[in-house]
């Protein structure tokens, strides 16, 4: 089985405030290496479910005008797997259909979707959506979700006052990667309008009625938004053995 992954890098980070102004979010240092550079190196070392071999091959897509200067950044880091560049489009939506659409001569099997600013992510989660897509023959379900409980006391807003009580063992708080048959995601990415094309792919198999497969774990795999996401993701892959990369480690 084919499966290729799509990283969405195209953010400009304006959320992480002034301090990293004119520099691509994707390309922000987390423990002196770029964004990117977690999530490919995940996903590149992962293989021990279908058939040891993981991936095929890496579409990116990257802030526009911005191909080239990726291009070196990415080859000097030494993946095994062939990676194809994209330029994004405006919204999250608009990046993914574009990279979806670089891949139609060769088309995947399957395709996972992965936000680079989830730095947190692991080989052994990418394994577990690698794990899952060989088993979809037997479930019946093709698509699925990484996910993790949460662990809030949630409650319904009504104008800034409490109005009712959420059961949090009812919800799902999903992430990337996800992963889903690659016809049917462009399918459902090329039928949805521009202003209702939502910013979760997932989204757009169950407005189409159709099951995604929520595949928890322990939550550690957060999504860097705002200035003090960074050191709490530094903090998590310190944890994990990371080494600032100014201190040595490449």
């Amino acid at each position: 089985m084919k499966i290729s992954c799509c990283i969405v890098a195209a953010g400009q980070g304006a959320r992480l405030g002034k301090q990293y102004k004119g520099t691509w979010k994707a390309l922000i240092p987390v423990l002196g290496r770029p964004m990117l550079y977690y999530s490919m190196n995940a996903f590149d070392s992962a293989g021990e479910f279908s058939e040891g071999k993981g991936i095929d091959q890496f579409v990116i897509a990257v802030p526009p005008g911005s191909i080239g200067k990726f291009k070196d950044i990415i080859s000097a880091w030494g993946f095994s797997r062939p990676v194809t560049l994209v330029e994004g489009g405006e919204t999250r939506a608009d990046s993914v259909r574009n990279a979806l659409s670089m891949i139609t001569d060769d088309p995947p099997e399957m395709v996972m979707v992965h936000d680079c600013a989830r730095v947190c992510v692991t080989p052994e989660m990418v394994e577990l959506m690698l794990r899952f897509a060989s088993e979809t023959n037997e479930t019946g379900v093709s698509s699925a979700t990484l996910a993790h409980r949460s662990v809030d006391t949630l409650r319904i807003d009504s104008e800034g006052h409490i109005a009712g009580e959420v059961d949090r063992e009812s919800i799902a708080c999903v992430e990337t990667p996800q992963i889903f048959p690659y016809g049917r995601l462009l399918e459902l990415h090329e039928t949805c309008g521009e202003s209702d094309c939502p910013t979760d792919d997932t989204t757009l198999f169950t407005r189409a009625d159709e099951k995604v497969k929520l595949i928890f774990h322990d939550g550690s795999n957060m999504k860097i938004t705002y200035p003090e996401d960074i050191g709490m993701a530094e903090g998590v892959l310190f944890h994990r053995g990371w080494l600032d990369a100014h201190e040595g480690e490449d």
